[in-house]
């Protein structure tokens, strides 16, 4: 809570630092252009703008970054040529200060870059219009060209801090999601210790159900078989069935105990393969078993050899429990690629009491017999059949181990690199997106400036002897017909001395340059021409200075 308050006041206290050079950069440009008189008119609209750039940017991001751009593009383009010197310089600033906080906030970067154009494009009437009604027909290249710079400045001056702020933006979320990656592989690391102790308390169920289940339903039936003996005097006979009680009692204990510990059923790696040692005890507990056994083939698989094992002890114990006294047949028939177990038994000869419904159950056997069966690739079948009940699995032998370890460490690192590397080259496609447009814009533009600036700049020079032969007093038609088709691009008349009230000046480059003569200006008044001088070098070094 203290470093999010720290962080919050920090963040707030950079933005205050940086309003203020904001408003600083506003008040010296205004006082400086003209020598130290206050333009109070542009001050107080420029803090309008500024400010409300300030108020409404949280809410509306885009459109304060679009109003400030065309603060910055309407005076370049209408007040004073950008190819020679914008008007105002802070509006650049700010929208250079603002396009790197909307890339830092903004996560969709077709609102901005569409904004970003629908502006840029509306400016190009405006420079067009502008410099054909101060220019003529010229006026229409000369717009083009200065909308083309102007475009070409706010790329860099826009457009690339807003890229920067993304970046930084995608960088930050990239720290955040590892930050977040890290936490989720902890609580999945959690999460597989606790199914690893799910799997150990589901092993200790079965075993308790497999082994001590089956143990105790055989010591129950013959406590039975003893209860209801007609060579035992009633004495004992009374304490049998006692003990037959005792373990039905201790049953359900078990079975309670399992329903505690047991959520689902797995193969055990330690469980003991060994058949013919389980039909022999069933044997001596008193049970009509016909054992049928099969040459196991090379290379059985030990998982099959378990199930199998598992299969027989599942069937004996429901044979106990639901047909005491019936016989069972056990038989097992070995193929070269699966393994068939069938655990069959008769309707119950004899009832003798409560003991085969006491003995374990609880509804896990078949359940979890049947999981087992589905992880190897087999088959269950479990119903009557030919007037008995069978219990028939078929297993394949080319399938894998049913018992794989758990891997804590391996298999989780592998899944966050993978994932760490999607959303890394998911960033990286979002940067590369975002780019692709305004480097195309760029490209196109810088392509469309030059080729324009060849074009004009080869139909712009005025021959020196053509210019001595052009009389002051003579009339427009008379004087374009003989200068170059195109003018100079740019605004020289910035840097020379004022021309003659209501004059429109045109400039030519000198087809031979030196330091005495690098342009010509001519000026019309009342389509006349009133002004005709040639500029030297050293007249555009003091008039820049």
């Amino acid at each position: 809570m203290i470093d999010r308050l720290q962080s919050s006041w920090r963040g707030r206290w950079q933005e205050a630092v940086l309003w203020v050079a904001l408003g600083v950069a506003l008040v010296l440009e205004v006082v400086t252009v003209d020598d130290g008189v206050v333009r109070w008119l542009e001050l107080v609209g420029g803090g309008l703008v500024l400010g409300a750039a300030v108020v409404f940017f949280d809410r509306f991001p885009v459109g304060t970054l679009c109003l400030l751009v065309a603060v910055a593009a309407v005076p370049a383009l209408v007040l004073a040529p950008t190819v020679t010197n914008p008007a105002w310089w802070w509006p650049f600033l700010a929208a250079s200060v603002f396009g790197f906080r909307a890339g830092r906030r903004l996560d969709d970067t077709r609102p901005v870059l569409s904004s970003l154009a629908a502006v840029g494009l509306a400016g190009l009437p405006v420079s067009v219009l502008v410099d054909s009604s101060a220019r003529g027909g010229f006026g229409l290249l000369f717009g083009l060209y200065d909308w083309f710079v102007l475009v070409l400045i706010l790329l860099v001056v826009v457009v690339l801090p807003w890229l920067v702020g993304r970046y930084r933006r995608q960088r930050a979320e990239l720290a955040a999601a590892g930050w977040e990656r890290a936490a989720l592989l902890e609580r999945q690391q959690r999460l597989e210790v606790d199914q690893a102790r799910l799997r150990e308390r589901a092993r200790i169920a079965r075993d308790m159900h497999d082994s001590l289940g089956h143990e105790w339903g055989l010591l129950a039936l013959r406590a039975a078989a003893l209860e209801v003996s007609a060579d035992l005097p009633e004495r004992q006979r009374v304490a049998a069935g006692e003990l037959r009680a005792g373990v039905a009692e201790a049953t359900e204990r078990l079975r309670e105990i399992i329903g505690m510990l047991r959520p689902d059923g797995e193969p055990a790696p330690d469980e003991r393969v060994d058949i013919a040692g389980l039909v022999a005890r069933a044997t001596g507990a008193g049970m009509d078993v016909v054992w049928e056994p099969s040459e196991p083939p090379v290379g059985l698989p030990v998982a099959v050899e378990r199930v199998v094992h598992r299969v027989v002890q599942e069937g004996l114990t429901n044979a106990a429990r639901h047909a005491p006294g019936a016989a069972v047949t056990v038989r097992l028939e070995h193929g070269t690629g699966s393994t068939m177990v069938t655990v069959a038994n008769g309707l119950a000869t004899e009832q003798p009491g409560d003991a085969a419904s006491d003995a374990v159950g609880g509804g896990y056997g078949l359940v979890g017999l049947a999981e087992r069966v589905r992880l190897l690739g087999g088959t269950l079948e479990a119903g009557p059949r030919d007037g008995k009940f069978a219990l028939v699995v078929t297993l394949p032998h080319d399938a894998p181990p049913a018992d794989l370890p758990v891997d804590l460490n391996g298999s989780g690192d592998s899944e966050s690199d993978r994932a760490r590397a999607r959303t890394r080259g998911k960033a990286r496609r979002r940067l590369t997106s975002a780019i692709r447009v305004p480097a195309l814009a760029g490209i196109v533009v810088a392509v469309l400036a030059m080729a324009l600036y060849a074009l004009v700049g080869a139909n712009n020079s005025l021959d020196p002897a053509v210019f001595e032969r052009i009389p002051v007093g003579a009339a427009r038609a008379e004087v374009e017909a003989q200068v170059p088709q195109f003018q100079i691009l740019g605004d020289p008349e910035r840097m020379l001395p004022a021309p003659p009230e209501d004059a429109e000046c045109r400039h030519y480059w000198s087809s031979e340059q030196s330091d005495e003569q690098l342009f010509f200006r001519l000026c019309f008044v009342a389509d006349r021409l009133v002004v005709k001088e040639v500029v030297p070098r050293r007249a555009i070094s003091t008039g820049s200075e």
